[in-house]
């Protein structure tokens, strides 16, 4: 029973581990995940910044095209007041004059604002895209990380597998079936250990009497507590 006993335990420890490499390949797609969530987000605000500048720099065309024509149209009504006759025609014209040249200096006045604004957000953005450029390749880095250790954790899952199988043919059907059912019963945990008369399934105590039997015999004990099959072990070593 002693030979049955030692190989149960085994077979928890394969089974735990199996059980600890399962739940980490399911979280390592959940870190990829928000890994490229993260990735993407950057990038997109960096696209924003693009849009944000071109949208700038498409103003400023605008404006130079109008204070262009502005100035042309300040010209011409310039050199026709020179072909004027009457005083009041003149009058007329210094005022339309007057008027072109405020709509021109206040175009004058938008265009170095868009200049200065444009310049500021080419700035920006060319830090924001070496940054991205950093980002990308630890985000790459960070992804071809992930990928080695899900294709790792998938060799040790499959080695724990096939170990697991090997030692259930060593073990009797009748012992098996009872540490199947208790695994059941005991969220997926049916060999504990016991120390200084403590379960490590429920952390209870367990009776002195108990305590002292299960440094002696080689049957299968359960736990008082738990129904956990119990062994005691010895963390002086």
């Amino acid at each position: 029973m002693r030979k049955q006993l030692v190989r149960l335990i085994e077979l928890q420890k394969i089974e735990s581990a199996a059980g600890r490499i399962h739940a980490k390949r399911k979280n390592l797609p959940v870190q990829m995940k928000i890994l490229e969530e993260e990735f993407n987000l950057f990038c997109e605000f960096a696209e924003t910044q693009r849009e944000q500048m071109e949208s700038v720099r498409k103003r400023r065309q605008e404006k130079d095209t109008q204070l262009q024509a502005g100035q042309e149209t300040l010209k011409r009504t310039r050199e026709r007041l020179f072909e004027v006759k009457k005083n009041k025609e003149y009058q007329s014209m210094l005022k339309e004059i007057e008027i072109f040249e405020g709509k021109n200096s206040r175009t004058e006045d938008e265009v170095i604002f868009l200049l200065d604004e444009l310049e500021h957000l080419e700035t920006a953005l060319k830090a924001k895209e070496e940054e991205r450029d950093i980002k990308r390749r630890r985000y790459e880095e960070e992804r071809k990380k992930i990928e080695e250790e899900m294709n790792s954790l998938a060799g040790e899952l499959d080695a724990c597998v096939r170990k697991r199988e090997e030692l259930k043919k060593e073990i009797p059907a009748e012992v098996l079936r009872k540490y199947e059912l208790i695994k059941g019963a005991g969220r997926g945990v049916a060999v504990v250990a016991v120390w200084k008369e403590v379960c490590d399934g429920c952390h209870m105590s367990v009776p002195p009497q108990l305590y002292n039997e299960l440094q002696k015999t080689t049957a299968l004990i359960t736990c008082p507590n738990c129904n956990r099959i119990i062994y005691w072990e010895n963390r002086n070593i």
